[in-house]
């Protein structure tokens, strides 16, 4: 009877694993209906792409004095929030330093490997490649069977293989900007939980969570209110 049960178990396993392909790229065909849309938002929005900037150049920083450390970052119009530090004066060291190397030329700073948008290039192309896939079988008139399924897990596997040269390159033309001659480190606070997320892992993760405020000279800069009562932008 054990045996029953584990080789039926087994059989649900492998076919949940040839079901992966699949499902994976199917659910990437819906990021076709979001990720286009906001990487087209933040492009146009030149004050959110300095930011993204500084907090990877921050975190890249930070990583650079302590090797192997677990940080993470988001960034929004007011500046940028990083996960994972110890104290405030770290993150504001680290963020001056920051702005003064992207200054000064350094542009690789505003690039990370492991920012989100990876995530976003790994869903774009294995959505392109699963549509490529189908329009190819009704074109050369294929059935579902077993070429029809190596062709969608090439997809996934090339979409996984190429998400990291697609994601360098959206950060360097679409997601971030490393010019920061109208922008200025304000001053770094702790986060408040409910920015991160409601209830006690919003104030978990507050614990080590800290907000730089960036303030820009551009025009159409976004005003933030400092808890003095002074406008800056």
């Amino acid at each position: 009877m054990a045996f029953v049960f584990i080789a039926f178990a087994a059989m649900l396993f492998i076919f949940f694993l040839l079901l992966v392909p699949v499902l994976y790229s199917i659910q990437a065909v819906g990021s076709l209906f979001v990720y286009p849309k906001q990487l087209k938002t933040m492009f146009g929005n030149k004050i959110l792409r300095r930011n993204h900037a500084l907090e990877h150049a921050t975190i890249a920083v930070m990583m650079e004095r302590e090797p192997g450390r677990k940080l993470n970052g988001f960034s929004n119009d007011d500046g940028f929030y990083v996960q994972g530090v110890r104290n405030l004066e770290e993150v504001d060291s680290a963020a001056r330093e920051a702005a003064g190397r992207l200054q000064n030329g350094e542009k690789g700073l505003a690039i990370h490997r492991n920012c989100g948008t990876t995530i976003v290039a790994a869903n774009l192309l294995a959505a392109v490649a699963f549509i490529g896939v189908i329009a190819t079988g009704l074109l050369m008139g294929m059935s579902l069977g077993l070429n029809f399924y190596l062709l969608i897990v090439a997809g996934m596997l090339a979409s996984l293989l190429l998400r990291v040269p697609l994601s360098l390159f959206l950060q360097r033309f679409v997601t971030t900007q490393h010019d920061l001659s109208n922008a200025e480190v304000g001053w770094v606070e702790p986060a408040k939980p409910n920015e991160l997320r409601a209830g006690i892992v919003g104030m978990l993760l507050a614990s080590s969570t800290a907000q730089v405020r960036v303030f820009h000279t551009d025009p159409d800069a976004v005003e933030i209110i400092r808890d003095d009562g002074a406008a800056v932008r």
